[in-house]
């Protein structure tokens, strides 16, 4: 591997979900930083399946399948699977998916989607489907339980209706809190990393407050898109860094470009200092 990797001597923090922290750690370890990987939140099984077996026991009925994750594709199809529901039935239904990593999810169980849109949040999901007759149609929308209520309203405004099906929960890691403060503690962290409003809102539960917020508000954030680094604004962290396009690769390229900036102004002020004086 090259030494002169952009990331190179980089501590970066990692807090997306367990299983999926490595492909995120990887990449940063590409660039050749060092990952230091802690979840601080974790999905379960919806407390209640009922009202998502209702919902596919009639998934036919449905003009449209919402997916603004592929944690929602993951948990939806596994209960598809554990019920015996054939994909096929999903598989016949107009999709719509939030992002490229969404889409690649539903087409891992053969689900093609229509176009991506521009920004992968919700509003972009929003004008993919403002092209086409919203009014009078029936759209089955999986997703965690904690999650922004603006899509369902967005069609329902325009007279569709919005069937919303809790297929998994998203909590807080408690079991890594105390490797969140030694890290905090112990670590000199050149990047935080967040792959979702929960993340954001966990770690800052977990990491502390006190002399320990004021050393991690510090730190340069780098926020997946908008709404994540809205909600880290809001928390108190003072260096937001956005991710365009909202991807992984995107979230890397934002550190990246940033580490280069930083060493360019270095090199800058290292050459526009005078040189240092040898008499006595």
């Amino acid at each position: 591997m090259p030494k002169n990797r952009p990331l190179t001597g980089k501590n970066i923090l990692v807090t997306r979900e367990r299983r999926q922290a490595g492909v995120l750690a990887r990449s940063l370890a590409a660039q050749g930083a060092k990952p230091l990987v802690c979840p601080v939140i974790a999905f379960t099984p919806p407390s209640d399946w009922a009202p998502v077996d209702r919902s596919l026991a009639r998934l036919s009925e449905y003009h449209g399948l919402l997916f603004t994750s592929a944690n929602a594709v993951a948990f939806f199809f596994g209960r598809m699977e554990e019920k015996r529901f054939p994909f096929r039935h999903a598989q016949r239904i107009a999709a719509y998916a939030v992002g490229p990593a969404t889409a690649e999810a539903l087409a891992s169980r053969g689900v093609s989607v229509h176009s991506l849109p521009e920004s992968f949040q919700a509003e972009g999901l929003a004008s993919v489907l403002a092209r086409e007759t919203i009014q009078g149609k029936r759209y089955l929308f999986p997703r965690a339980r904690r999650a922004r209520e603006w899509l369902p309203a967005f069609l329902e405004e325009r007279g569709a209706r919005v069937d919303v099906a809790v297929v998994y929960e998203t909590g807080k890691a408690v079991e890594n809190e105390a490797l969140l403060r030694e890290l905090l503690a112990r670590e000199k962290l050149d990047y935080l990393t967040f792959t979702s409003r929960s993340t954001v809102d966990a770690f800052v539960e977990m990491a502390g407050a006190g002399a320990a917020a004021g050393k991690w508000r510090s730190v340069p954030a780098a926020c997946i898109g908008e709404i994540t680094a809205d909600a880290a604004r809001a928390r108190g962290l003072r260096h937001i860094l956005t991710a365009r396009p909202s991807t992984i690769p995107g979230l890397v390229g934002a550190i990246v470009e940033h580490a280069r900036e930083e060493s360019r102004k270095n090199e800058g002020l290292g050459k526009g200092r005078p040189a240092p004086s040898h008499e006595g």
